[in-house]
Parts: structure tokens; sequence; C-alpha cells
């Protein structure tokens, strides 16, 4: 039996303006508190076993006892600067940096175990990965293993079927508690799946939205304990609204709110607004009994949620700072990029906001941060849901050409790859960099493993934002509440969508 030691969470560092950073580990769904690496099933189906100290060892004993002449196992990735989404395969030895220490071992283990070399390949600009991918495909090269694409692009290249099913792949079980099981599910289409995340997808939760408040200010503001509100079930949207109005404060006493007063919520309008259906478990697009996608975003209980968005962020005082939309005239920024986005990170380190709302790999961006930071889950609708849902704006998954010549060599390497992201970098990464480093109190640690438990996906707000995400957001972006009818005059579009990926999935059996 294969032994491998819980250690981490793979490394594949996003840095896009927001350098999201975290990992894809799935627990038990149903439960907001567990230990995120583990799902109750697993010591039940063998996947695990714990040491006299209390250390994890997870097992793949399925895993065959191969060995490949030296294979080079090629990963193409994005050349653009702004990323660095690779495997680490140029990390060429220990530096006492924790992670790319972790990720060190894990890769010259399997690189050891299996007798190959892992290469990475820097491709063109992200936007270009998936035309790259089909050249490959289309002229029958092996010109790569694995490609990287961000979702959507890897979602569209699925469909032209120049992806290998992941079912097609030996070895590569998508059950397991490396896997996201969770938000797995969301991405399969006529009883397929495509490409899955594993803990070797640390880009997944570093895409995960969470909230961070100022603890200082909510102690100046004597505002309810953040935890607590959490804990007791009590963390919901009014009462993250009504926790937000108290902090507004027009600073500089001229009557009119600017980038230099003071906020309830600092973020921007793709990240706070479809969180706040996401979070309630609302979702825009669904599937049939056949697996085949379906448009439910008309539903009346998203309406009311839009509905109460329109009325707290805009039927009164100025509570939110959205660094997209808003005038900036403190800071210095590239319009019309991401790095806008920095705004509000730099707004929030200045004590300018109550709540920061992004995604969880922004909370090493806030090291320099003077003032003590808590981390939060986004809130619940109301008191009777019964969990957290942890919104996933994006991620970038490895996919399989459907020309690759050896499905079995890919599906060992890509299966070991994802044991030893959750036995080598998991505490690397999740535990010592960003749980003990960032986060600055055990609250935050609690609410970090609520956060990575519960991640989940609306396929609508991911691999449809257009057509189907820009609805809600360019309504509300006029700040105006017409959902409904926007809704109604966009449906023709978003169904003819949805039917051609369903028409193109059924067409690839």
């Amino acid at each position: 039996m294969k032994k491998i030691v819980f250690l981490g969470l793979v490394v594949l560092v996003l840095s896009v303006s927001v350098n999201f950073i975290a990992g894809c580990a799935e627990k038990s769904p149903d439960s907001n508190q567990a230990d995120p690496s583990m799902d109750s099933t697993d010591e039940q189906n063998g996947n695990l076993e714990k040491t006299d100290t209390g250390q994890i060892i997870y097992t793949a004993d399925y895993l065959p006892d191969k060995t490949y002449g030296g294979y080079e196992f090629r990963v193409v990735v994005p050349e653009n600067n702004v990323f660095d989404l690779t495997l680490s395969a140029n990390i060429e030895e220990e530096t006492g940096d924790t992670v790319n220490d972790a990720i060190y071992r894990r890769n010259r283990l399997i690189e050891e175990r299996y007798d190959i070399a892992i290469k990475q390949i820097n491709g063109p600009d992200w936007w270009d990965l998936s035309k790259l991918f089909q050249k490959s495909v289309v002229s029958g090269s092996d010109d790569f293993d694995l490609g990287m694409m961000i979702a959507r692009d890897a979602w569209a290249t699925a469909l032209k079927g120049a992806v290998m099913p992941i079912g097609r792949l030996p070895y590569v079980d998508i059950s397991q508690p490396w896997y996201a099981r969770y938000v797995n599910s969301e991405i399969s289409i006529n009883g397929k799946t495509y490409f899955a995340y594993s803990d070797e997808c640390l880009n997944l939760f570093e895409w995960t939205v969470c909230v961070m408040f100022n603890k200082q200010l909510a102690a100046d503001l004597a505002l309810e304990n953040m935890y607590g509100l959490v804990h007791n079930n009590r963390w919901t949207m009014d009462k993250f609204f009504e926790l937000a109005k108290y902090a507004v404060l027009d600073l500089d006493g001229n009557g009119e709110m600017a980038d230099k007063d003071r906020y309830g919520i600092l973020s921007q309008h793709d990240m706070l607004y479809p969180s706040c259906w996401v979070s309630s478990g609302v979702k825009t697009v669904s599937k049939n009994e056949n697996d085949l996608f379906i448009f439910v975003g008309d539903d009346e209980k998203l309406y009311n949620i839009l509905e109460k968005m329109y009325q707290n962020l805009f039927g009164g005082e100025k509570i939110y700072f959205d660094a997209f939309v808003d005038k900036i005239t403190s800071y210095q920024f590239q319009p019309g990029t991401e790095e806008q986005r920095r705004v509000s990170r730099k707004q929030f380190e200045e004590n300018l906001g109550l709540f920061y709302v992004n995604g969880v790999g922004e909370i090493p961006m806030l090291r320099a941060m003077e003032t003590d930071f808590g981390i939060l889950p986004f809130p619940k609708h109301d008191e009777t849901q019964d969990r957290y849902y942890s919104r996933i704006v994006d991620g970038w998954p490895n996919c399989v050409p459907v020309t690759a010549p050896d499905p079995e060599r890919t599906g060992v390497v890509m299966e070991a790859l994802a044991v030893e992201s959750k036995n080598i970098t998991v505490p690397a990464y999740y535990e010592t960099a960003l749980r003990t480093k960032y986060a600055r109190d055990d609250e935050s640690q609690e609410m970090l493993d609520i956060i990575h438990a519960n991640m989940t996906m609306d396929i609508g707000d991911t691999f449809y934002m257009d057509p189907v995400r820009y609805i809600y957001v360019n309504v509300l972006n006029a700040r105006k509440n017409n959902f409904a009818s926007a809704v109604e005059k966009a449906i023709p579009k978003v169904e003819k969508t949805l039917a051609t990926a369903n028409e193109a999935a059924l067409a690839l059996d």
C-alpha cells in the first residue's frame, strides 16, 4: 500500500492582480466546521490512516508500481508574467521557504517514484491557451501532457471535443478525498466530467470569496462579535448590511462620499454581487435529470435577494465602494484593468472600510496591514440556511488533450499529483503560510475551515458569465432594480447558449 504523509495542498499560485492563494480539497458539504481536508467517509473507505502522533496519512494503493524510463511529463501554462499558475516544476532546490520546499519535495517524490521529469512549458498569454490546445489536438501533435486553461475556456474547449473525459483516464478517481467532489459534481454534463479539481488546483480556493473585517474598527464601533455571529448561525445577509451601515463616515466632512472616506463594504461588483446569491444556495443554471443544463435564473428567491441588495447598497446612504465603478482620485492604478482591485485592498489597509469582500488568496496580500483583521465566510441568506456556501469565482484546471497517446500514464501522474498535493503541500501552504502567518487569530483559522469545506459554484456565474451573470450585474451597475424584465429579455439568448452546450455534449457520445 502506498502511504503518503499529510503535509499540505498544492501550489499553483495565481497572481492576476488579485493574488488568490489556497486549495481545492473538499470535505462533506453538509457540515460547517469539520477539518476541510477530510471527508466523513474517508476513514471508512480506507483512504487515510492516523499515526500515534495524530499525523494523517492518505493512501492510494490502487496506483500501480510502474516507472516510465525518464519520461518528460509536460505541462503548458500561460506565458503572461502576471500569472504563476504552474506545477512549480522549475523549483530546483529547497530554499527554506515552507511552500517552495513542500512543492519541491512533492515533485521530486513523484519524479523518483515513477522515473519521470515534470517540465513546465510556457505557452502564450492565458487568453490564447485554448487556441494552442485545440491546434495541438487538430494536428495530432503530442506537444504536452496537460494544458492549463481558465475554467470557461477549458469548458468551451471540452465541448469542442478536444479534452479527454476523466472517465478515460485510468486510476483517476474523483470520488477520493483529494478531489473537490462537491464542485466537480457541478461541472459534469451528460454524465461526463472533462476536467476535475483536486488538491493540485490551489487556485480554486484562491478564487473562493470570503469577507475580511477590520477588527479595530469593529471594536471602536462596539459591534457584535463577528465570529460569534458565525457560530450562532446569525451571520446573515441582513446582518452584513446592518453592520456595514455603522461604519460609513464622511471623513473629510465635505458632504460627498469619495474614495478616501470610510465605507461599510469595499469590493468590486464581480466579487460582491454574485456572492450574495451563490452564498444563499441559489443558482442561475442548474441541471435536469439527464445531467444537461437548464436556466433557473428567474427564481423568486433570486429576485428577492437582488432586491435586498439593491435597497441596501443603493437605496440609502452609500455603504459600498466599488473599485470598478466608483470614481477613484487618490490612488494610482491602470484604468480598465485588474489593477483596479488593488484600490479596494489599499482602502482596507488604510482603515477605510469595515468589510472587504474578495478571494481567500487576497489574505496574504494584506501582510503589511498594521491594523489587525479577521476572516469570515460570506454570510448566509437567513438563519434557516443549513450551511455557509462559499462561492468560487473561477479556477484553472489542467486538461488532458483527447489525442494523448498514453492515458494510463497521464492518469497515474495526475492522481499521484493530487494525492501528494494533499499530503505534502496542504499544511505547508494552508496550515503554515495562510492560517498561521496571515490569519491573525484562532477564530480566523476556524473560519477558513468553514470556507474551504463549503466551496460551491454556479455555472451561470462561471462558465456562462456572459450571457447569464451579466444580466443581474448590469442591472445593479445601472443602479436599477428591473431584474424580472431584464431576465425576460435575456432568456432567449441564455436558453440558446445552454441548448448549444447540451447539443455539443450529446454529440460527443
